[in-house]
């Protein structure tokens, strides 16, 4: 028996970052299972919501694996360590803390919750409200993350062979931005497109934001629409899956090798006052924002 230690101090300030130690800490108890953990928190003073989900995802990970993850949590009673509180990190491992540490924040974020095929639409529209209510966000904006939005996590439900995902976001007010997560440790998009393609990890990722590019189980258009969408609103798409990191906006599209990751992850970081043409992307045979607003209304 082993104890690994998982220190996350503001040192920790990139997607990749993390995905080091959640590989580190992945592949420990994979060796060692009877081992316990350290969650140092102590030296944290902020966090991005969509790192925490990273975190979280490991663990669930390990979880489906059939290894139990258990040990001690290290902390201060600070903005963070509340911050983390208030999205639901400590509860989702079934981890109670002081009662101290749950601050009242505005509700401009979207605290990190499971979601699978029963209550989908009901997490998608709890999102967007959220996110609508807090926000100045252009209207075509709005329709275009909502059928994007929805395209990811159909995505996860389609191609993982996993039931569930997680998904984590928060709007910055200061950045007029939102920031959004799903992840799942399914198989991945490399192997998910595997019977139809004999991609490379690498080829796979540059491949699946590609029109019609699918493996049969759906139509190749969810992360093609959602990377034309990012393009358009200058926002930012990652997409990390495997040993691979995609990152995508206006500008450029660029793979690069990363520590692995079982399954996949989306992030979006979208910026709520630049219009979009999502006709350009959503339906071809009908006005997309004409029926969602008009479903919102009925």
């Amino acid at each position: 028996m082993g104890q690994f230690v998982f220190k996350m101090g503001d040192s920790v300030s990139s997607h990749e970052e993390v995905l080091k130690r959640t590989h580190e800490m992945v592949t420990y108890f994979i060796e060692k299972p009877d081992s316990t953990i350290l969650m140092d928190f102590s030296g944290l003073k902020f966090i991005y919501p969509d790192y925490a989900l990273m975190i979280l995802c490991s663990i669930k990970h390990l979880e489906d694996l059939g290894i139990k993850v258990s040990g001690t949590i290290r902390y201060s009673d600070n903005e963070a360590v509340g911050y983390l509180s208030r999205m639901r990190f400590f509860s989702s491992l079934s981890v109670k803390i002081p009662q101290s540490l749950k601050r009242e924040y505005p509700d401009s974020f979207v605290h990190i919750q499971e979601y699978n095929e029963g209550n989908q639409v009901e997490v998608l529209e709890s999102i967007l409200r959220i996110l609508r209510a807090n926000s100045d966000m252009e209207d075509d904006v709005y329709a275009s993350l909502d059928y994007c939005f929805n395209e990811v996590l159909d995505n996860v439900l389609n191609h993982s062979t996993k039931d569930k995902g997680w998904v984590v976001g928060q709007y910055f007010p200061n950045l007029n931005s939102i920031r959004l997560m799903v992840c799942d440790y399914g198989i991945g998009i490399r192997e998910a497109l595997k019977e139809k393609y004999n991609f490379s990890g690498e080829k796979a990722l540059l491949s699946c934001i590609e029109e019609g590019v699918t493996n049969g189980k759906g139509q190749g258009h969810g992360l093609f629409a959602t990377s034309e969408f990012i393009k358009m609103n200058k926002g930012w798409l990652s997409i990390i899956s495997g040993e691979y990191k995609l990152d995508y906006n206006e500008n450029r599209i660029i793979v690069t090798p990363c520590s692995n990751w079982q399954g996949t992850c989306v992030y979006m970081r979208i910026n709520t006052n630049i219009k979009v043409d999502y006709k350009k992307f959503t339906g071809k045979y009908y006005d997309y924002k004409e029926h969602l607003f008009g479903k919102m209304f009925t």
